[in-house]
Parts: C-alpha cells; sequence; structure tokens
C-alpha cells in the first residue's frame, strides 16, 4: 500500500497565488460510480497527479459523496483501501421503474425543471424504505461530518419545482444531509428534506452538472456516465456553456464497464470495479496532468 500523506494535505490556493488552479466536478453514478471515481484518483495521486487541492470540487450523487471524502483530509489511499474492503455498509438496490420513468419525464418535457419536477412528484409519492436507514449509510460513508474549509459544493433537485440549489457550507446544512440530498434516486431512495423543502439526486438535472463548475480555470470532470436524453442536459452543451475554458472529461474504461456490470447500484462490484479505475488512471495522467497546478 502506498501513501501519501504530505501529498494530500488539503490546502485551498487563493487567487494571487503563483498558480491557476483547476476545478474538479465529479458526477453520478451510484456506488460503483464512487468505487470507479476513487480508484481512479488514487491512481492518479500514485502516478504524481493530484485532483484535490482544487480551487472548488462540486459533485452530484456518487460525486457528492467521493466529493465529500476527498476534501474531508482523509489519504485517498485509505478512501481507496475501504473500497477493497468492499463497503459493507452499502444496500445493494435495483433501479426499478426508475429509468422508465426519468426517459419519460424528459421526453414529454419542455424544460429541465419541469421533467425534474415530474420526478420529484414521483419520489414523494414512493415508498422505499426509511429515510434514517439511509441517512445512516450517507454517514456511514462519509469519514467526516462536518463541512471542509475547501469550496466544496453539492448539487441537489427540490422535488417540487425541479429547480436544482447547490449546497455550500454557507448554507448551514448539515454535510449529511447534503450528500444524503444529491444521493436520493428517486423511487430507490427517499427525499431528503432540508429548511423546510424535500430534495433528491442532483442528478435529476444531470449526471455531471459540469456546466455548474465555477470560477474561470481549468476544469476536470470525472463523469461515471455522461448519457442524457435531455438536449439541455447533454454533456455538449454544458461544455459549451463554460466558454472557452479547458476541460478534460474522463468517463469508464471498457474494463471499468465490465467490473462494474450492468446495475451501478449494486455493491458487490465495488472492489473489482475501484481496482479498475486505479488501472485505468494510467491511461489518462498525462492529459489531466497538464490541467494541475
Amino acid at each position: 500500500m502506498v501513501t501519501h500523506p504530505a501529498q494530500y494535505s488539503l490546502k485551498l490556493f487563493a487567487k494571487g497565488d503563483n498558480m491557476t488552479s483547476h476545478t474538479l466536478v465529479l458526477g453520478g453514478g451510484g456506488v460503483t460510480g464512487i468505487a470507479w471515481m476513487t480508484g481512479l484518483i488514487a491512481g492518479l495521486a500514485e502516478a504524481g497527479v493530484q485532483l484535490v487541492p482544487a480551487s472548488s470540487v462540486i459533485g452530484t450523487s456518487a460525486g457528492a459523496t467521493v466529493a465529500a471524502q476527498i476534501t474531508s483530509g482523509t489519504p485517498i489511499e485509505q478512501l481507496y483501501e475501504r473500497q477493497l474492503a468492499g463497503v459493507p455498509y452499502e444496500i445493494t438496490k435495483a433501479p426499478g421503474s426508475m429509468p422508465r420513468k426519468f426517459i419519460t419525464a424528459s421526453l414529454f418535457s419542455k424544460t429541465q425543471e419541469t421533467a425534474s419536477a415530474k420526478l420529484g412528484k414521483a419520489a414523494l409519492a414512493a415508498k422505499v424504505g426509511p429515510t434514517q436507514e439511509r441517512r445512516s449509510i450517507i454517514q456511514a460513508r462519509l469519514p467526516q461530518h462536518t463541512w471542509p474549509d475547501s469550496d466544496l459544493r453539492i448539487v441537489i433537485v427540490d422535488a417540487e419545482t425541479g429547480v436544482a440549489r447547490v449546497i455550500t457550507r454557507a448554507d448551514q446544512v448539515p454535510l449529511i444531509d447534503a450528500v444524503a440530498a444529491s444521493c436520493a434516486v428517486p423511487l430507490v431512495w427517499p427525499v431528503v428534506k432540508i429548511q423546510g423543502r424535500f430534495y433528491v439526486d442532483g442528478g435529476v438535472r444531470s449526471p455531471l452538472n459540469l456546466d455548474l463548475a465555477p470560477g474561470d480555470g481549468p476544469v476536470i470532470a470525472l463523469a461515471p456516465t455522461t448519457a442524457s436524453v435531455r438536449k439541455w442536459g447533454s454533456i455538449d452543451a454544458q461544455r459549451r456553456a463554460l466558454g472557452g475554458r479547458a476541460v478534460e472529461i474522463v468517463s469508464p474504461s471498457a474494463e471499468v464497464k465490465s467490473a462494474q456490470g450492468r446495475n451501478a447500484l449494486d455493491a458487490s462490484t465495488v472492489p473489482a470495479t475501484a481496482r479498475a479505475g486505479r488501472d485505468q488512471a494510467r491511461s489518462v495522467v498525462a492529459r489531466l496532468g497538464a490541467l494541475v497546478s
């Protein structure tokens, strides 16, 4: 096992430092998405490419979990070893009718908010298990339950209006609740109540939310999935919204996809997916290293 405690001490570089730091965007993709991103980040760190610190880290769904983990001060090698151990705190789920309802809502809605509100309405009515059980899972995922000093941003979606919201430390929302809301896949996990409103998975807006990346520097995005039937949520459209910023998007390799199987919510494939993610890091070191200060 290789550890990098000195390299992984977290510091937020302020404007005026003699370097331009990148923004890190982490997308949704279930427990296998968490495993892949963790393995990939660990492999990059071993090769000398550190994705944290970054000027900002913005996470959606699985990416919200990983964003909270890597900004917690916990060494990436330790986070990787947790994935190899099989994440016994997770519960395997089947996506059920969620994909079909997502496609239907997307195809027959004129705006992102309308489509998201349709899914949110279905989520509010669904019986998918106790809220506390799910909160306990999120609590077990996070090595630290308080917001970091760095600029961590978590995307959630209002279940009634379909409007996306980016939660930061300034909102004074418990970190566990923010991550749980961003991971609240409609019809799979319960909605999460925050400050009097109910929220669902940030991936309802987009699996990556690349266009929400703050700042004007380079952007590195890890995207467990980029699939979208929504014209307003396509990755190409989101990339264009960032203007002339340098953007690198990494998606799972064929080997990663084989390791994770067809169900992104299947915890049994987590160790193999994490290993495959670490192996994939070698193929992206050069292009990501060019954007990391």
